[in-house]
């Protein structure tokens, strides 16, 4: 049995991270002790990632995965010993975001005219998990995790969101020129565990801070991006240089859940093969569900409330779109399948006339891939021989043969559809109810105010992902499993803290929250209104009222 790839995509989560945290921490384990079993060595099906990609908090967990599973396998020590587990559960905190420095970034500072919330905390840790070099390399923990292929590049991709945008130029018929800005932006880099060079992580370093930085509650980033990275090259307008710097801010903002992003880097290790073999895991602690809201009308719609539901919009948009492609691709490949079996089977009966099915697919194909010979149509014919090869190795048999005029009957039909570069997509999901989280109040920012929400957040992605391995269907024919591993112990989930409302969180906790917040609306007033005392203490008078109300509302 042929080893079984998995392509994992991550979505936005803020302080979510940390269930995706346990949900990958999880699925790593159990890959883990399945590689490692006697009987996969004797079957032959193990499982290997070779795909990780990911958005926002989604995007810096990707990131830190990556690194981790191909230098660096010794550092998961246990479910509560973990690059994932020390970073979204320990490593981060309200009073560490809320930590500003108003001075220039350069020294080290957060503007306050830039951004509510502290980037240090996360510029530090994307270094400390990212940006470890010694002697140029990264630091050998015990090397190569076995979820990782070492004869297949690893490949990472992360969503950005470039506020620049580039520009892309189409000629017009009869002169002019059509521009179109493309705001919504990728890093995608490849990766082997025999090339442990710092470099490349460098900007995967900076990269994962730009992925993650949640609209106004943290500063944006600088990336230096070279033209060579974007596609179609032949209609991408003129930069002032190349590299050039752009400034890019959440890429969930855009692509929260970079499903299809995840199947085009398939793509390049595939080639649209093995999809027998292929599978997609989605990870996301947000319900699979519509955002519909009926209650808003026009009457009863504060400030306060529509700016929440804008934020809904935005993310509502960014979402779903690679899940729907997906679904009717998979209908129109079972439709082409179907359609296959049935030609195979006419054409084994002796009156059906091959030669006069082979002359006029090839006609149709002379059109849809004109020049002779075209590579493209002779690789498409490759490709279908080994996808079809039961239908191609019985039509072979025949006399005469009829598996040439099967393959151009079923490549007329796979291009006219556009079907030639999509798959089939076997996808697992990993989400639950926001109602089962602790953390998902306030924009998903509640899971920063104490480590316990994110405790039990971690410890649910865990337990949702263990419901996903155990399931029996799981280890059915043609599934990702069985998976074979010994589930460790999980820490009792304290069922009070599902869906915690606001009004739950300790006084201290949202005292420490409305002194952070006022401290940096004094500094935000200070660096705006620089000299006018008068207007400076009105404004933030009329500042702190409101910022009473607003944190009364949302807290009580």
């Amino acid at each position: 049995m042929p080893t079984k790839y998995l392509a994992i995509t991550i979505a936005g989560a803020v302080s979510l991270g940390s269930y995706e945290a346990g949900a990958m921490y999880e699925i790593l384990d159990a890959i883990a002790q399945h590689n490692d079993d006697p009987e996969t060595a004797r079957v032959g099906d193990s499982i290997k990632v070779d795909v990780l990609t990911g958005a926002s908090a989604g995007g810096m967990t990707a990131a830190i995965l990556a690194q981790k599973l191909l230098f660096a396998k010794d550092e998961f020590q246990g479910p509560y010993d973990n690059p994932l587990y020390n970073t979204w559960v320990k490593g981060i905190s309200l009073a560490g975001l809320l930590a500003t420095v108003d001075k220039p970034i350069e020294e080290g500072g957060d503007p306050a005219e830039l951004s509510v919330l502290s980037s240090q905390l996360i510029e530090r840790i994307s270094a400390q998990t990212l940006g470890q070099c010694v002697d140029g390399k990264i630091p050998d923990c015990g090397g190569v995790h076995n979820a990782i292929d070492p004869d297949r590049e690893l490949q990472l991709g992360l969503a950005l969101t470039n506020l620049n945008g580039v520009n892309y130029g189409y000629e017009l018929f009869g002169g002019g020129k059509f521009q179109y800005t493309d705001f919504s932006d990728q890093m995608l880099r490849r990766f082997k565990a025999d090339d442990p060079s710092c470099a490349p992580w460098a900007e995967i370093q900076e990269a994962a801070v730009a992925c993650g930085a949640f609209p106004i509650a943290f500063r944006t980033k600088d990336l230096p991006r070279v033209r060579k990275d974007y596609l179609p090259s032949d209609t991408l307008e003129d930069w002032p240089s190349d590299p050039y710097t752009f400034t890019y801010t959440d890429g969930g903002v855009l692509q929260n859940q970079p499903l299809g992003m995840a199947k085009n880097l398939v793509d390049r290790n595939d080639n649209h093969l093995g999809n027998d073999n292929r599978f997609y895991l989605f990870v996301s602690p947000s319900p699979m569900e519509g955002k519909q809201d009926l209650s808003i009308r026009e009457e009863s719609a504060d400030m306060v409330q529509v700016a929440k539901r804008l934020v809904d919009v935005y993310m509502g948009q960014s979402t779903f779109r690679d899940w729907i492609e997906a679904d009717a691709i998979n209908g129109q490949i079972d439709i082409l399948d179907a359609r296959a079996k049935g030609l195979a089977e006419a054409l084994e009966k002796p009156e059906f006339d091959a030669d006069c099915l082979l002359k006029a697919s090839g006609q149709i194909l002379d059109l849809l891939y004109p020049g002779s010979p075209n590579p493209d149509r002779v690789a498409a014919l490759a490709r279908l021989r080994i996808q079809y090869a039961a239908e191609v190795a019985a039509l072979a048999k025949l006399v005469p043969p009829k598996d040439a005029a099967f393959l151009s009957a079923i490549l007329a039909l796979e291009k006219a559809a556009n079907l030639g570069e999509r798959d089939k997509m076997v996808i697992y999901g990993i989400v639950t109810a926001a109602g089962n989280l602790a953390g998902a109040g306030f924009f998903a920012f509640e899971g920063f105010f104490d480590q316990r929400y994110r405790d039990h957040d971690y410890d649910w992605g865990r337990t949702v992902a263990r419901t996903l391995l155990q399931d029996a269907k799981f280890g059915d024919p043609g599934q990702l499993g069985p998976v074979r591993y010994t589930p460790s112990p999980i820490n009792p989930i304290v069922t009070s803290l599902n869906g915690l409302p606001l009004s739950a969180i300790q006084e201290p906790d949202v005292a420490i929250f409305k002194e952070g917040l006022a401290a940096r609306l004094n500094e935000v007033l200070d660096d705006v209104i620089p000299d006018n005392l008068v207007e400076r203490y009105a404004a933030k008078a009329g500042g702190h009222i409101l910022l009473d109300y607003l944190v009364k509302k949302e807290f009580s």
